[in-house]
């Protein structure tokens, strides 16, 4: 560097020069291409009347099944487990952990043949509701006598072959509870058990009338769960419109309407849990009133010592019976098949036995091989509508 160059001033450039320099440098470059792109993003997304205007659309038309809205729901938050799920684990005693993908398969081939299967069925009940056994309410249709006399105790359940009225015959009934909770499993329970099971409904299920038309057309009757209050209400809650004991009389009857109008076709009703309702008198008494004035039977599942509804229930003139067992209390098949030849030693020695339990894949699948050879043993399976004048017979 010279000593002129030191005392030469400063030029400024001109824009022409500082252009060619801008030019000549890569970064200037790829720093205009960036900064350009961000202000043409900004000035669209601005301008544009939809973020992805630009892109192509395609709307497709999607027929919604015939029971898509039966399989529309959880049953979570309800207090109610997905009783009947494809994806459970076969041995439910491990619920709560991973299913393991390998053990679990066995079982899902066997149900995928199940839910494909049909019965052989020798009765299809009428579809309901029958002329004259419902009346409008205010949430739907009701149970109620026709002008005849008729119930729906007795019109909705199905009928009994000599044999199975034979008193000196060993009987056996099981009403299956949690119904139109899964579709898969409603449609395994519907299509593959004895056409003598008795089929419990949730209240909660989208679509349930479409499930008990087909529960009925395979043989089927069905009943009615009740969401009643347990003693850890509400920690424990059984869902929507639960009878609870802390309420008046008049608001429990209306509960019992909306739980009453969800589907007709029902013979009566059984609990959803219950063990603190079901042991007050007071709050017990106007809903059995109200079910014995609609023509109703009611099942109770056994499960409560305290219970006061066989009590009450002969009060007020309400037909009644009680369940002797849960067949699936430790939902594993050696517990099932266990509990399964307790109901038969039950049959054996007083005539008649009831058990209850849920449609979990692994209750369903024990009884499907425990009725197979059933009749050989000499035992028959009849229906749970049955049990109260069969107990009368053998008693």
């Amino acid at each position: 560097m010279s000593t002129n160059d030191l005392n030469t001033p400063v030029q400024g450039r001109s824009a022409g020069q500082r252009l060619v320099g801008l030019i000549s440098s890569p970064l200037a470059i790829v720093s205009g291409l960036f900064a350009g792109a961000v202000t043409v993003l900004f000035a669209w997304l601005v301008v544009a009347d939809h973020p992805l205007g630009g892109e192509p659309l395609v709307i497709v038309a999607i027929e919604q099944s015939q029971n898509a809205d039966a399989a529309d729901y959880t049953g979570s938050g309800l207090g109610i487990r997905n009783t009947v799920n494809p994806e459970d684990n076969p041995d439910i005693a491990t619920q709560g952990t991973p299913a393991d993908d390998q053990a679990r398969q066995p079982l899902d081939d066997q149900f995928d043949e199940l839910a494909a299967g049909q019965n052989s069925f020798s009765k299809v009940l009428p579809t309901a509701p029958v002329k004259g056994m419902a009346e409008q309410g205010a949430h739907g249709l009701l149970p109620q006598i026709s002008a005849t006399g008729q119930t729906p105790a007795k019109v909705y359940a199905r009928p009994v072959t000599a044999r199975q009225a034979d008193p000196n015959t060993a009987k056996i009934a099981i009403m299956i509870g949690g119904m139109g909770l899964s579709a898969f499993g409603t449609s395994v329970a519907i299509n593959r058990l004895p056409e003598n099971i008795t089929l419990a409904f949730a209240p909660y299920a989208k679509g349930l009338q479409s499930w008990v038309n087909k529960a009925r057309q395979n043989g089927h009757e069905v009943m009615l769960q009740l969401p009643m209050e347990p003693f850890d209400y509400p920690d424990n809650d059984p869902g929507p419109h639960t009878l609870l004991s802390s309420l008046p009389p008049p608001d429990n009857v209306r509960r019992l309407e909306w739980l009453l109008s969800r589907f007709t076709g029902y013979f009566g009703v059984t609990n959803y849990m219950g063990a603190k309702f079901t042991s007050s008198s007071d709050a017990l008494r106007p809903v059995l009133r109200q079910l014995n004035r609609r023509g109703l039977v009611f099942i109770e599942d056994g499960s409560s010592a305290r219970s006061s509804t066989q009590k009450i229930a002969r009060q007020v003139g309400l037909t009644a019976t009680s369940a002797d067992l849960t067949i699936d209390t430790n939902p594993n098949s050696a517990s099932i098949d266990e509990a399964l030849k307790q109901l038969e030693t039950i049959a054996l020695e007083r005539g008649i036995a009831v058990g209850v339990g849920s449609g979990l894949p692994i209750t369903v699948e024990r009884i499907i091989k425990w009725a197979e050879h059933l009749k050989k043993r000499g035992v028959l399976l009849v229906p749970v509508s049955a049990t109260i004048s069969l107990r009368k017979n053998v008693s």
